[in-house]
């Protein structure tokens, strides 16, 4: 909105050609309070577009027995899991996997949390 972009020195135009204004040059308070407003514009948007922000109980419902059905393996290896990935959609990883992957595309800021079997996953303890 025009309003915004001269509020705040009119924003310059990304060279990226993402049609995202470069806000560097304003304070971070200044760049928190635009980016806030762009988001509010946006859910407004989305909103008289008759977008539904809301969470309905099918998809809360379809979110329990996706992780019902989730296999206790590393999602790289097929070893059992050990560690679970909240930056990653949860995914599951061995503790090397989880290392070397995490190590290779520098995600230092990624946390895991230990992962242990729940009896849902017994079905899928194969003897060999």
């Amino acid at each position: 909105s025009s309003g915004i972009n001269a509020e705040y020195g009119g924003g310059r135009q990304s060279s990226n050609n993402t049609g995202i204004r470069d806000i560097s040059h304003l304070t971070e308070a200044e760049q928190v309070e635009y980016l806030l407003r762009k988001t509010a514009e946006e859910a407004a948007l989305d909103m008289r577009a008759g977008a539904d922000l809301t969470i309905k109980e099918e998809d809360d419902k379809e979110m329990k027995e996706a992780e019902e059905d989730e296999l206790p393996w590393c999602c790289v290896c097929n070893r059992d899991a050990e560690v679970r990935c909240g930056e990653c959609d949860n995914d599951l990883y061995c503790k090397r996997c989880f290392r070397e992957g995490h190590d290779e595309f520098d995600l230092e800021d990624h946390k895991p949390a230990i992962f242990k079997k729940t009896s849902r996953h017994k079905k899928y303890n194969l003897e060999l």
